[in-house]
């Protein structure tokens, strides 16, 4: 019994790992409007804590980068619903596209819906499929290693 139990132990871990989510990396929307402009590229890279994430155009006077942020949802009871109330979460991506001007220094800046749609990959654990797995899978196991065993 003990292999069984070992080899169980051991799915149930590895079914753990298999919880990975991928995603651009972004900033929020308080960072968002400290941009100013007339700030290098740089300056603008280091107040959102992030690289720029697409190149979006490039020509002799101007150049366009694309960096992503958060907005800020809430969610609260639907019967209790106010204007400021109930509990702040991560809400969907917003693009946001930087031009710069041929000095490199910020020209323009406006939030894009239409620019780039973020996918984010969720590879999550489905507790349904486990337990039907253990509830289905498990019994007939041990009814085959009781039958093996009780034929000895």
């Amino acid at each position: 019994m003990k292999p069984l139990f070992k080899l169980s132990l051991i799915f149930i871990l590895c079914s753990f790992c298999s919880c990975i989510v991928n995603a651009p990396k972004y900033t929020t929307i308080e960072k968002v409007l400290t941009v100013q402009l007339g700030q290098s590229q740089e300056e603008v890279s280091q107040i959102l804590g992030i690289p720029p994430y697409n190149f979006i155009l490039k020509t002799d006077s101007e150049t366009v980068l694309l960096y992503k942020f958060r907005v800020a949802d809430r969610t609260t009871v639907p019967f209790l619903l106010g204007p400021t109330n109930g509990k702040k979460i991560r809400g969907r991506y917003v693009n946001l596209m930087v031009t710069y001007n041929k000095a490199g220094l910020v020209r323009k800046m406006e939030s894009c819906n239409d620019c780039d749609e973020t996918i984010v990959e969720e590879k999550k654990l489905d507790i349904n499929k486990v337990v039907t797995l253990m509830t289905v899978t498990l019994p007939i196991v041990l009814v085959f290693l009781g039958i093996k065993i009780g034929l000895k």
